[in-house]
């Protein structure tokens, strides 16, 4: 046997596992009887190809045996089984992010109740919360040899090969059940645990008292394929801690069986708490497929689509081959209609949600509305109309979410655009001088603060016959729309020749500026930045530039107020041929609206002077 030492998260995993006090220690059966019952998936799988690595009368099951004398418990299966190299990889030196998660949370929250371990993949060091020590004897299918580890959990384990008898493939985890701990040695506590978490196991599980009594405790059957009728909520909440090992409830559950043209079954689960990997770079979708109730694979980005990976559960098919492989799935027809139908069932779910429950939808669009936003980005996506229907929106209109078509019916009479503002925070936009002309005439801006707000908005100009528009962008005539009632106000634009004050603008900005025009978007602020028809917007192109795919910032249009006293200031200072000081306050316009904007000042010192010339 050799000597070796944890991985240095394993150990502080171990530590809090075996120093901390928690309040569920029951599911330590249920990540070990899942983790069995992945094994035999596996070897159901593998063998389908290669029929020599489960012979005939080998038969796929979980056993939970009870052995009083030496104060152990013993859950077995007959699944895929480890090797050597795969016992050190899986069980001594993880140093997983998944890990290291687990750790930040816990730290965050240290009341927090071990159900977190099966969410960040450590659900085996479970064992080790009733076990003074725990050890593996494993025999993997198609090798001769089979291996042991061994651990009492105090930041080292041995590892070697098995002498004398080999056992048969499968796996066996034997734990030294704690003296505070012997309820886990009594057979009618493990049966209602067992009963608990793991009735939905698709394997039976066998649990043999110290006497050698056996008797089969769960239902063995897949429970996506039973009648709604005959699974219970408590059921179903913990398949779903099985297929999410997540600690929550799921906040939607969707039970379907489709015939016809295809045949599958699908039970879907939609989480009420982020998932810790849900902007992981890979951005892997986890729904589990079967066919003919016979585990495929979990790695199903051809079956849900990215935006949708949010999503857990299965989906069982009647009309694909056994033998499949990973590059047919790839291109098979038949999951193609299988995603297809998914994905409309999924929408109209939740279009449903949003109807009855618009309260619950926002906690919802708050967990997973950028996620789902990514599928907008899509330039191929069929679905891009009905998945803008099921988003919400933050708007100038309240602090409510809004839909799309509540926009539409809200928009005043001669509006043709449903207009949008980008930046990094919202509420920072809520007082964008930008809006300012748009709350003056009542006019409703939708607020885009999430980062693929930046991406879809170039993908996406219209919806149903209203086109999106950026109030960013330059040439936007709000008079058009409506006009403001002028009576009681008076405008100093009346008596201010905006051609000679414009062009006193580009001389002295020069190529800082693409252009100068007057706008109706302002009221009470000088001026703003604002893009050319079809420009990324600013946030994009700050964010090409950190990334340096772009070299620079483009110049920008300078929009102006005409009814501002500053502009009436300029026009004075020129009429009075003062061009000095009228320069100062066209770079001091200027300046603040670089600044708002976040963009950078192009001389700091010189707009340090004259400000403090100004105050002067």
């Amino acid at each position: 046997m050799e000597k070796r030492k944890f991985g240095a998260e394993i150990g502080k995993v171990l530590d809090l596992m075996i120093n901390a006090l928690y309040t569920n220690k029951d599911i330590f059966l249920r990540e070990l009887v899942s983790n069995a019952s992945d094994a035999c998936d596996k070897l159901r799988y593998l063998s389908i190809e290669n029929p020599s690595l489960m012979p005939a009368e080998h038969n796929l099951k979980i056993s939970v045996r009870i052995d009083k004398a030496s104060q152990s418990l013993i859950i077995s299966d007959s699944g895929i089984g480890m090797n050597g190299d795969d016992l050190i990889e899986s069980l001594g030196v993880i140093a997983s992010s998944g890990t290291q998660k687990f750790l930040n949370a816990t730290a965050q929250n240290p009341q927090a109740d071990m159900s977190l371990i099966g969410q960040f993949g450590v659900g085996f060091y479970s064992a080790f919360m009733v076990a003074n020590e725990v050890s593996v004897v494993s025999r993997k299918a198609g090798e001769e040899k089979a291996y042991t580890w061994v651990s009492q959990g105090k930041g080292e384990f041995e590892v070697g090969e098995l002498a004398g008898e080999i056992p048969s493939i499968g796996t066996s985890i034997t734990l030294k059940i704690k003296p505070q701990e012997e309820k886990y040695l009594d057979k009618f506590n493990l049966r209602h645990i067992i009963a608990t978490y793991s009735d939905h196991i698709a394997f039976p599980i066998e649990l043999i008292d110290e006497d050698g009594n056996a008797e089969i405790v769960n239902k063995a059957s897949a429970l996506w394929t039973r009648p709604k009728n005959e699974v219970s909520e408590e059921q179903y909440n913990e398949f779903y801690h099985h297929v999410a090992h997540s600690p929550d409830s799921p906040w939607l559950k969707i039970h379907s069986k489709v015939e016809g043209n295809i045949e599958y079954t699908s039970l879907l689960f939609i989480p009420s708490v982020k998932p810790f990997d849900l902007f992981h770079p890979d951005r892997k979708t986890r729904i589990k497929l079967y066919i003919k109730r016979v585990f495929i694979t979990d790695d199903t980005a051809t079956l849900v689509p990215q935006y949708l990976r949010f999503l857990r559960g299965v989906v069982d098919s009647e009309d694909l081959p056994l033998n499949i492989s990973r590059e047919t799935i790839q291109h098979n027809q038949t999951l193609a209609k299988i995603r297809k139908s998914i994905i409309k069932k999924i929408f109209s779910e939740l279009k449903t949600k949003a109807k009855d429950a618009p309260k619950d939808y926002a906690k919802f669009w708050g967990n997973f509305g950028e996620v789902l936003k990514e599928g907008l980005c899509e330039h191929a996506l069929e679905e891009k109309e009905s998945l803008l229907e099921i988003c919400r929106f933050n708007t100038s209109h309240s602090d409510d979410l809004t839909s799309l078509d509540e926009y539409v019916e809200r928009m005043a009479e001669d509006q043709t655009a449903i207009y949008f503002i980008t930046g990094d925070d919202l509420q920072k936009l809520r007082s964008h001088p930008r809006l300012e002309g748009f709350a003056k005439r009542g006019i409703e801006v939708l607020l885009l603060s999430d980062y693929v707000d930046d991406f879809w908005v170039n993908v996406i100009n219209q919806y149903k016959d209203k086109e999106l528009k950026n109030i960013s962008t330059a040439d936007i005539n709000l008079d058009e729309i409506k006009k403001l009632d002028t009576k009681d106000e008076e405008h100093p634009s009346a008596n201010i020749d905006t051609e000679k004050l414009i062009a006193f603008f580009k001389s002295t900005l020069k190529e800082n500026v693409k252009d100068v025009k007057v706008t109706s978007k302002l009221v009470d602020s000088p001026a703003c930045l604002a893009l050319p028809e079809g420009y990324m917007t600013m946030r994009m192109e700050k964010l090409l530039i950190e990334q340096k795919q772009l070299k620079s910032a483009s110049s920008k249009i300078l929009e102006i107020n005409p009814n501002h006293f500053l502009m009436e200031k300029i026009d004075s200072l020129l009429k009075a041929a003062n061009d000095d000081k009228a320069s100062d306050l066209v770079w001091l316009s200027y300046d603040q609206a670089c600044i708002l904007e976040g963009e950078r000042v192009n001389d700091p010192k010189a707009f340090i002077g004259r400000v403090n010339a100004l105050l002067k």
